[in-house]
Parts: structure tokens; C-alpha cells; sequence
């Protein structure tokens, strides 16, 4: 058998096709594992804990319908402003001797706010105390302040800054409030969000192909200046987003839930109110009503906008109190 081997492997040695096949036959099988292994692990990436971790701690945050979904239901309102988007609203806002009081300052997190969210809750909401509020707040790459005392609140660490202003420090949106409100939203995560008390505003916008993706500033809630009203929503934004000048113009739109059917004298009343906005400087300002619902289409500059949003409807509620 010895021998047979060897005339075997001499033979072979002169047929090169067969010698090439046995050597490369295991080569192209190594090869194969290699390849196979090398693919697994480009689809089931090592670090897949960490792709989780950073999934769980950052949610969507672009626009105010994102931000009521992170939020408890039951809000009483609240404000949703896009900072570094729209600097000219910004400058606005740090201007406005109360609107500035909603934004969380940049040196409690050593960094600028980039967009910022305020939801006021119903006396008594997150306890017995004053302060009925919470932020949402995203700061960007930036790395926020972290040299405060740190606590854990529900696998959270959450930064004091004195015993009624707390923030989380890992979170994208950060929450910010009383420890109790923090707590409260952080519980909250899963349940009934208060997105459902206002999505069919959004749905009816939509449905009237109104668009309001390009907002920079929306607000949310239960009661305005119009007594008729349960719920409203309200938007504004730059009309050209290229006019980058202090005076350009600003589309606003807002869309108001009544809780009963409106009389005629009220169909006049808001078709009068319309027409008369011009003389307060809109270009245009165009109220409609369509079953239970008012919806406002205008245009002019910032501050005419925001002067009808705050003052005249009360859509911004800017008192923390």
C-alpha cells in the first residue's frame, strides 16, 4: 500500500491539474469561512449594546408633535421653538423679557440650547408646589455640564442644580424641572403620551393639505382667548427660508377646536375679525371654519405674528407659574 502511495503521489507530481486542485481546493474552503465570518460580523456590528444604549437615550426631537409624544398626557400647553434654526426668532425670544424666562440658560449646561420645548401642566400635576413645568430641551454635540450632584432617578443620573431645578445628563432631549417632574416624565415612557389629546388638530391640518413641517416655533393647548375653544395648535415659520433680514415676512398658521356648534353670529364675528387683520399689519389673514374646527391661515412679519399669537389668542403661555 506504501509503495502504491508513492507511485500515486509521483504521478501526481507530473499532472499538475490534479496537484493545483488538492492545494487550493482547502485554501478556497479557508477562504470561504474567512468570507462568511467577515460577513456576519458586518451585519451584527460588535458593538450592538452600545447602537442600543444610544438608541434607548435619544429620541426624535424636530418638532413639537415629537416632543408631546416623550411628555404624560393631561399638559395644560405648550411650546416647542426651533433656536438655531430660526435665529431671528431666537434673538426674539432671548429679547422678550418673558419668553426669555422659558428657555433653560445656557450657563446652568455650559451650552447653548438649540431646541427647546416647555410644557405647563394643571395645578397639583407632578405635586404640591408651584413650579407645574418641564423642558425638553436638545443641545446638540454639545457636551452638557456635568460637575453638579448627581443622582439616579429610574436608571437615570440626573444632575442638581439646586432643590427645584434638576436635569438629566445622558438623555437626548434633556428633561429638566423639579425632581418630581423629571421623575414623572421619565415614568411616563410607553404610556398615553400627549400627543393623543392633539392629533386629530394635526390630522385635520393634513387632511386640509396645510403643511406645517417647516415650523420654527408651535405651541399647544386647552384654552385661549376664545372661550369657545378646548384645543388649539399654532404655527409659524419663515415664508422664504433664503430672506435671512430681520423684517421678512413669516407664514402663521393655527387651527382651534370649539366644543359646540358655532352659531351664525359667530361664522360673522370670525369672518369680520379676519378681514380687519390687515390694519395690524398681516398681508393676509384668512379664518375659516370647517365643522367644529377654525383654522387660520396669515402672513406678516415676526413680530405682528407673534403679537397676535401671545396677546390676542394667548396660544404662547409663557408664565411658568
Amino acid at each position: 500500500m506504501a509503495k502504491d502511495n508513492g507511485k500515486s503521489l509521483k504521478k501526481a507530481t507530473k499532472k499538475e491539474p490534479t496537484n493545483w486542485a488538492k492545494a487550493v481546493i482547502p485554501i478556497l474552503l479557508v477562504v470561504i469561512m474567512l468570507g462568511s465570518i467577515f460577513a456576519y460580523v458586518l451585519s451584527n456590528p460588535v458593538n450592538t449594546s452600545n447602537t442600543s444604549k444610544t438608541t434607548s437615550n435619544e429620541k426624535p426631537f424636530n418638532s413639537i408633535m415629537d416632543g408631546l409624544k416623550l411628555l404624560p398626557a393631561n399638559l395644560s400647553s405648550a411650546r416647542y421653538a426651533d433656536l438655531k434654526g430660526d435665529t431671528v426668532l431666537s434673538q426674539y425670544m432671548y429679547n422678550n423679557a418673558y419668553l426669555a424666562r422659558t428657555i433653560p440658560p445656557s450657563k446652568t449646561f455650559s451650552a447653548e440650547p438649540q431646541k427647546d420645548m416647555l410644557a405647563i401642566y394643571p395645578p397639583g400635576y407632578f405635586g404640591d408646589f408651584k413650579e407645574q413645568f418641564v423642558s425638553l430641551t436638545s443641545f446638540g454635540s454639545s457636551r452638557i455640564n456635568s460637575s453638579y450632584t448627581a443622582y439616579d432617578v429610574n436608571g437615570q443620573t440626573v444632575e442638581m442644580v439646586n432643590n427645584k431645578y434638576f436635569y438629566t445628563l445622558n438623555l437626548k432631549p434633556v428633561i429638566s424641572g423639579r425632581i418630581e417632574n423629571v421623575a414623572k416624565v421619565l415614568e411616563s415612557s410607553g404610556n398615553e403620551s400627549a400627543y393623543n389629546e392633539y392629533s386629530d388638530l394635526f390630522e385635520e391640518l393634513k387632511w386640509k393639505q396645510i403643511s406645517t413641517d417647516n415650523a420654527t416655533l408651535e405651541t399647544v393647548g386647552k384654552s385661549c382667548s376664545y372661550a369657545s375653544a378646548d384645543r388649539y395648535y399654532a404655527a409659524l415659520w419663515p415664508a422664504d427660508p433664503k430672506n435671512s433680514s430681520q423684517a421678512r415676512p413669516y407664514s402663521y398658521v393655527a387651527i382651534i377646536h370649539v366644543n359646540h356648534t358655532l352659531a351664525d353670529s359667530e361664522y360673522a364675528d370670525l369672518a369680520s375679525y379676519g378681514a380687519s387683520m390687515t390694519k395690524y399689519g398681516f398681508s393676509y389673514y384668512n379664518v375659516q371654519v370647517y365643522d367644529d374646527y377654525i383654522v387660520i391661515e396669515a402672513e406678516g412679519s415676526l413680530d405682528v405674528c407673534m403679537d397676535d399669537a401671545l396677546n390676542r389668542w394667548s396660544f404662547i403661555k409663557y408664565k411658568l407659574s
